[in-house]
């Protein structure tokens, strides 16, 4: 309880200061917009975050957190398939010590190959004109 506590405390305090440093940023910034009157803006675009394959990401880690959710079940399964009928005392100890960490190693394991496969997409996207040099 005492770390959560600590946890709390500390934390209200950061987001407390980081408020005012982050307002003084602001202020400073149109302190010096206005000071730059005559600049073109047209081709800056002020609300865009960089961030244009966010769905592609967020759909490739669910994908792959799905993949492991299945494959975890699938070796969960097959390693107590023989178990049920016969003895059930062997099964919950299975799942006791090992089925957790089944489920956590696949679900980590597919989510870090959604984002691998994520990111070789966005690459591709990105740079269409780089292709593999053919091999004679």
């Amino acid at each position: 309880m005492i770390p959560l506590n600590c946890l709390i405390v500390f934390g209200t305090i950061y987001k407390v200061v980081e408020l005012f440093v982050r307002k003084r940023e602001r202020l400073m910034l149109i302190s010096k917009l206005a000071e730059i009157s005559n600049v073109d803006f047209k081709g800056i675009n002020l609300y865009s975050s960089g961030n244009k394959f966010t769905a592609l990401r967020i759909g490739w880690l669910m994908l792959g957190i799905g993949a492991g959710f299945l494959v975890g079940f699938i070796i969960n399964l097959m390693a107590t398939a023989g178990q049920y009928a016969y003895d059930f005392s062997g099964v919950w100890q299975y799942h006791d010590h090992v089925a957790g960490v089944v489920y956590i190693a696949c679900i980590c394991i597919f989510g870090g190959i959604g984002l691998l496969m994520s990111y070789k997409a966005e690459h591709k996207a990105e740079h269409p004109e780089e292709k593999k040099e053919e091999e004679f």
